[in-house]
């Protein structure tokens, strides 16, 4: 064996991955010390020791903020597989072995809960009723963040264009939130020939509350636009019935992603979309895609499995 690959073998260990992976999660020395059960120093050698075996710079401080480097999110890619399959090994044992108690844990937002994901999640209730089935109710980022400290199996969860891929997760599309225009009926914006950024701005938003994806797209659309301090925002709603209740009694319009669902309960004639109209803006806004996030590597329990390809069948149909 050639003398580099023999010094490779000997000074790169799994539990060096480990401290990169664990930095590239959380971000921090320090956290990740707490999530290794090391000290931060430990952590610190850990991380060095992979920056002499590759000759490279892994990662750059930012003020008390770590951030990976191009050549460490590339190592992160490559080596997460390998962290996450031997720390999953264990688990997949006593799985095959019937010793392990089948749960889940799923973080996803109250607007999937509400509707797409409903049906899919009604039948693998019946069809796995010896799997413990958790479900947490967060925005997108915030559910994100719970599959990356481990608090989470699966994320089921909203992606704009434009954001970057985190190498920690395996990301499959699901299904997608076009941007809608939301108004009182009989608005005149809904028969208008044509919409502009500047228009809109003009009018009294009620918009989704400060931690949403949709949120956070419309602000940055505006503020790209030069509109951002034209913006009248007369409510920040936490849920989309409080956002849609508002529309509808008068106080303002609203720019959101609406679900599939949501347009063809409106269309059939639901009651609680009655006083509703909307409109496509996805030529201005875009659209949100739903996608289902898990910890990239993970060698995945059977009844994880399962759950993955009941959601996937289903959303993928739902559009």
């Amino acid at each position: 064996m050639p003398t580099l690959m023999r010094r490779y073998f000997k000074e790169v260990r799994l539990r060096q991955l480990r401290a990169l992976v664990e930095l590239a999660r959380h971000g921090s020395f320090t956290r990740a010390a707490k999530s290794l059960k090391l000290s931060a120093p430990s952590v610190w050698q850990q991380v060095r020791a992979l920056e002499e075996a590759f000759a490279v710079s892994l990662i750059a401080m930012r003020g008390q903020k770590v951030e990976l480097t191009e050549d460490g999110t590339l190592l992160v890619e490559l080596s997460a597989p390998i962290v996450e399959s031997f720390d999953s090994l264990r688990p997949l044992f006593l799985d095959r072995r019937k010793l392990l108690a089948r749960q889940l844990t799923v973080a996803t937002t109250g607007s999937l809960l509400a509707n797409e994901l409903r049906p899919p999640l009604e039948l693998f209730r019946r069809t796995h009723p010896e799997v413990r089935l958790e479900f947490i109710d967060r925005p997108s980022a915030a559910a994100r963040e719970l599959l990356e400290r481990g608090q989470a199996d699966l994320a089921v969860v909203g992606q704009l264009d434009g954001v970057a891929a985190n190498p920690l997760f395996e990301s499959s599309a699901l299904t997608s939130y076009p941007f809608m225009l939301v108004c009182p009926k009989g608005h005149p914006l809904i028969k208008r020939r044509s919409l502009g950024l500047g228009e809109l701005a003009r009018q009294p938003l009620v918009l989704p509350g400060e931690g949403a994806n949709s949120r956070a797209h419309v602000d940055a659309v505006f503020r790209e636009a030069g509109l951002a301090s034209c913006l009248n925002v007369v409510m920040s709603a936490s849920t989309l019935p409080l956002l849609t209740g508002y529309v509808s009694m008068g106080f303002g319009i609203s720019v959101t992603s609406v679900s599939p669902a949501i347009l063809r309960a409106a269309k059939a004639g639901a009651k609680e979309y009655a006083g509703l109209e909307f409109r496509e803006v996805r030529k201005l806004f875009g659209e949100e895609k739903v996608v289902l996030l898990s910890r990239r590597g993970r060698l995945e329990l059977p009844h994880v499995k399962a759950f993955c390809e009941t959601v996937t069948a289903a959303l993928r149909h739902s559009t």
